[in-house]
């Protein structure tokens, strides 16, 4: 009786990863497609079903079957194809934006307007229209250029209360005062202004130091030089406790006929309140 040969084992059969190569060129092709308007809406879901199946391709190389590189570009490519869309969107969205904003903007003729609006819209216009023209501006608040004082009205704020008389042409008095003071220049002349001070503040003030006159011509320059020697001069008056008052001429240069403002800053961050020259 033969002995017989012993038979070779089989070959183990050969295994497939259909899914790994399935959720690679699904992700290939979404990544392709993801730009595309309108049809990245769908692009979505196959970066997704992609995903899935290069995923569990993956998981199935960790078992023996082969392709995991191919698994795990397929992972890339939805992912990638997925932050396309959304990045596409976004933009393809900013520009309609846009676009619809600039056909807002766009002017149209009166005629057009007319026919789209109709005539209710135009008796709205002109209602508007009446209405703005009726209602007066707001006057401007007290003490600006555009509304200031009269020399009459006293002001003042948290450290000072000021009266300011009414101001004059005053170069015989100055040259009366000293001889040796220098006459205005051509076309300026020196005036005076009285002022009336009584300090507020909690602690010291000095008028000198804390109150400037000054005049803003028609010229929309402002005017604040040196007239020499004055008689009654504010500087003369010294510190001040709360409660005390100070009298004194401050003088100023200006242009000759003095038409303009007067400006009284009380303070040295507040800011300047107008007198009108006449009143």
């Amino acid at each position: 009786m033969s002995t017989p040969f012993p038979q070779a084992p089989a070959p183990a059969p050969a295994r497939s990863n259909g899914l790994a190569v399935a959720g690679f060129v699904t992700g290939l092709v979404s990544l392709v497609l993801c730009l595309v308007p309108i049809l990245n809406n769908l692009v979505f879901l196959t970066a997704l079903v992609g995903l899935v199946l290069a995923i569990v391709g993956l998981v199935k190389t960790r078992r023996g079957a082969p392709r995991r590189g191919l698994a795990i570009a397929g992972i890339v490519l939805s992912v990638l194809a997925g932050i396309g869309v959304l990045a596409s969107q976004a933009f393809y969205s900013s520009v309609l934006d846009d676009v619809s904003e600039s056909l807002d903007d766009t002017p149209t003729s009166d005629g057009a307007a007319a026919s789209a609006e109709g005539q209710s819209s135009d008796d709205d216009a002109d209602t508007d229209a009446q209405s703005a023209a009726e209602e007066p501006e707001p006057a401007a608040e007290a003490g600006t250029r555009d509304n200031p004082y009269g020399f009459s009205e006293t002001v003042g704020n948290e450290e000072w209360t000021v009266d300011l008389g009414k101001p004059h042409e005053a170069w015989g008095e100055i040259r009366a005062e000293n001889e040796f003071n220098d006459a205005p220049a051509d076309g300026m002349e020196y005036w005076i202004v009285p002022v009336e001070a009584t300090y507020t503040g909690s602690e010291t003030g000095t008028p000198w130091v804390d109150l400037t006159v000054e005049f803003v011509g028609d010229d929309n320059v402002t005017y604040s030089d040196y007239c020499g020697v004055i008689p009654d001069d504010l500087d003369e008056v010294d510190e001040l406790y709360e409660g005390g008052t100070g009298k004194g001429n401050v003088c100023v240069v200006v242009p000759a006929g003095a038409e303009g403002s007067w400006t009284l800053t009380a303070g040295w961050f507040s800011d300047p309140v107008f007198f009108r020259t006449t009143g």
